[in-house]
């Protein structure tokens, strides 16, 4: 898979594993989609737990301990000018074929899919956005990450 992936899970899986924070609700979490300005995402999230600067003007702010029993926390991924672009789930698990599953009954398309990873193109289920979703197992954990697509298209080469 492409090397942005691989940044971007290293980072947030030690942002989110690390220390002990208050919960965000998985319905709050729902309401939030790519292309929203970072404050719209705060009046959802509230406060992020911690916030890692990724370089080439791209942060993300990690939120953990989600309240569901399966999802250890999650990712939002800003450009410099704070826009949403990306976001990360992490469950503790292998429930990527269940994620997969779910991706594939929202209209995603496969476009690869190797051991351990597999990657699809499908559209925001609230507002159309085009949108790249990547699910990898990594460690009994499996994150679901998506990038509006433009982004992905860009940060991938």
């Amino acid at each position: 898979m492409k090397s942005i992936n691989t940044l971007l899970l290293g980072i947030l899986l030690a942002g989110m594993l690390s220390g002990t924070a208050m919960a965000i609700d998985i319905n709050a979490l729902d309401k939030v989609s790519v292309l929203m300005t970072q404050s719209k995402v705060h009046s959802h999230l509230g406060t992020p737990h911690e916030v890692i600067e990724l370089g080439n003007g791209v942060k993300a702010e990690i939120y953990k301990n989600t309240k569901t029993e399966s999802m250890v926390g999650a990712g939002c991924i800003y450009l410099n000018d704070g826009q949403l672009v990306g976001q990360a789930f992490v469950f503790q698990g292998v429930v990527n074929k269940e994620a997969a599953e779910r991706l594939t009954k929202h209209g995603f398309i496969i476009l690869e899919n190797s051991e351990g990873a597999s990657r699809y193109a499908g559209k925001d289920d609230d507002f159309g956005h085009p949108l790249v979703a990547q699910i990898t197992n990594y460690n009994g954990l499996t994150v679901i990450m998506t990038f509006e697509k433009g982004f992905y298209d860009r940060w991938s080469k």
